[in-house]
Parts: structure tokens; C-alpha cells; sequence
């Protein structure tokens, strides 16, 4: 666990997203319910999943009001934009959160080679996050039913994470 004031100055050392837009951010976030409050006098304590639900927001750069959809939605996304069922195998990623979740286990639980060769691309224009591996493979986190191989507006623009700098800020704070 570590506190939300070190989550959001690791994501400035190690991403280089500044800090003066992710505390506006994190609040919304935290009115929503989707990140812990704290208590008087109490920091709040943020798990991994908590800190990559924050890193995802931040990067697919929202407005303001727009924080809280963003955050949802990659909960619901899924690789390709498939329409999983509950018989689906588990070797699939049930969204892109829990896709970034168990990434940051790999790098937290042992040598972070898996994913320092990665590069995550947060997408800005609509739900999208594109998983680039050192092989060449992609994979699409849309939302279920959307089609992950068309653009869905004329420029895509997307906030990029190495894995490298990944990797760094999960062991920081874990």
C-alpha cells in the first residue's frame, strides 16, 4: 500500500505526468468512489490496482468531468472489444485493469524483463488501451462490442508509457 500523495509524485518522477493536473484528477476519482478517501488525519492508502486505475486515467488525458467515465471504463474494457462470457477461458483478461494489475504483479513479484520491453498507449480520443510487446504483438482494450481494429475518429493520439518507466514506478511504490 502506499499513500496517494506518494502514487501521484512517483507518477510525476517516473511517467513525468505533473503533478498540478493529477491531484484535480485523483479527487474526482476519489468523489466517485473509485479511489479510497482516507479519513481525518488518515492518508489514503492506494493497492496496485488502485495506482494503475490512477495511471490509466491520467493518461488517456480527460477533462475533468470526463475523469470518472474514464476510470469506469477501463474496467469494462476488453482485449479486442470481445463480449466475454462466464465461461470464457482464464487465460483472457477480463479487462484492461485487470490486465495492468497483473502486470504490475509480474514486476513486483520478480524480474520485471517481461514487461520492461512493453510500451502502453492510453488513447485520448475514445477507450483504448494498445499493449505493444518487444515480439511485435498488439493487443486492443476497447469496450466490449466496439471493433478494436478501426480508428474510430480521424487523428489518434494516445498518452505512451514504456514499460521501462512502468516497471520503475510499480517497484517504487510496491
Amino acid at each position: 500500500m502506499a499513500t496517494l500523495n506518494r502514487v501521484l509524485d512517483a507518477i510525476e518522477t517516473h511517467i513525468g505526468f505533473p503533478r498540478s493536473r493529477s491531484s484535480g484528477i485523483s479527487r474526482r476519482l476519489q468523489d466517485a468512489g473509485l479511489l479510497p478517501s482516507g479519513a481525518p488525519g488518515v492518508a489514503p492508502e492506494l493497492d496496485q490496482r488502485d495506482a494503475c486505475l490512477l495511471l490509466a486515467t491520467l493518461m488517456s488525458a480527460p477533462k475533468l468531468h470526463e475523469a470518472r467515465d474514464h476510470a469506469r471504463a477501463y474496467a469494462e474494457m476488453t482485449p479486442g472489444g470481445s463480449v466475454l462470457s462466464a465461461d470464457a477461458p482464464e487465460s483472457v483478461p477480463r479487462s484492461a485493469l485487470a490486465y495492468l494489475e497483473v502486470q504490475s504483479e509480474v514486476v513486483i513479484g520478480g524480474p520485471a524483463d517481461d514487461v520492461r520491453g512493453h510500451r502502453f498507449e492510453f488513447v485520448h480520443g475514445w477507450r483504448e488501451l494498445s499493449v505493444h510487446t518487444p515480439e511485435g504483438t498488439v493487443t486492443r482494450f476497447v469496450l466490449p462490442g466496439a471493433l478494436a481494429s478501426h480508428q474510430q475518429a480521424p487523428h489518434r493520439i494516445a498518452g505512451v508509457v514504456r514499460g521501462e518507466a512502468f516497471a520503475n514506478l510499480m517497484k517504487d511504490l510496491f
